[in-house]
């Protein structure tokens, strides 16, 4: 599992769960996907999820689109947005379809740009993650 599925994985694992969908937004814009490593110029959110809860109770968040914020400050090219998600969690910048939003990201932090990235997250109903399909 790469760095980026390893982050996404470990930030659902701590989210509220789909029941409570109002504290799951508020955890979702306040924490990213590089924790709490410090300050940095960038940082990675969940910006929209699928959700699927099957009758066999299998918990699986298939990851629609990110957010990657330019914290606390004015809208950057694209070409810095892309730059970072390449050196920070591998990605290829010509498969994200990197587009600049208008606004700023939860509560003031900063301008920000949507992409697609593939992520999945599976949890059974005891809590346990599936890692690889074992």
């Amino acid at each position: 599992m790469n760095s980026f599925n390893q982050a996404f994985n470990s930030l659902l694992s701590m989210a509220p769960g789909p029941l409570f969908p109002r504290a799951r937004q508020l955890y979702l814009r306040k924490y990213s996907l590089e924790g709490q490593n410090g300050p940095q110029r960038f940082r990675t959110y969940l910006y929209q999820e699928q959700v699927e809860e099957p009758p066999e109770g299998l918990v699986r968040v298939r990851a629609l689109a990110f957010a990657v914020v330019h914290w606390q400050a004015p809208q950057t090219t694209p070409d810095d947005y892309a730059t970072y998600l390449h050196q920070r969690w591998q990605l290829e910048p010509s498969s994200l379809g990197l587009e600049l939003e208008d606004g700023s990201w939860f509560r003031d932090g900063g301008a920000f740009a949507r992409f697609q990235a593939t992520a999945l997250y599976e949890r059974l109903p005891s809590g346990a993650l599936l890692l690889d399909g074992s």
